[in-house]
């Protein structure tokens, strides 16, 4: 059973993820208004901070800063910081994807 309190919607969008001076280019796989999935050959460390640069099709790219929570062989999984300007944006993409794969 899943537990998460956010809808995820499964992506297929390009996303930069920049932290410790690495810059890491990846596929966002899945995404929620809490946090993402990102497909990559490289990660950086576990609970470090992390600025995502997501390119949303049909809007502005949209920059937030997230926590790596998870690490896995194909990426990593990162949660958004609380109060970042750019949600809205990625809330109105996310309604859409979900509509559209429901």
């Amino acid at each position: 059973m899943d537990k998460r309190a956010a809808v995820r919607v499964p992506v297929r969008v390009r996303a930069q993820c920049k932290a410790h001076g690495l810059v890491i280019d990846g596929l966002v796989e899945d995404v929620s208004r809490s946090g993402l999935f990102l497909r990559a050959t490289k990660s950086v460390g576990l609970g470090s901070s992390a600025e995502i640069s997501i390119d949303l099709p049909g809007e502005a790219t949209v920059k937030l800063t997230a926590e790596v929570v998870r690490i896995d062989d194909d990426g990593m999984a990162l949660r958004f910081v609380d109060g970042e300007p750019g949600r809205r944006p990625l809330a109105n993409f996310i309604m859409k994807q979900h509509a559209t794969v429901r």
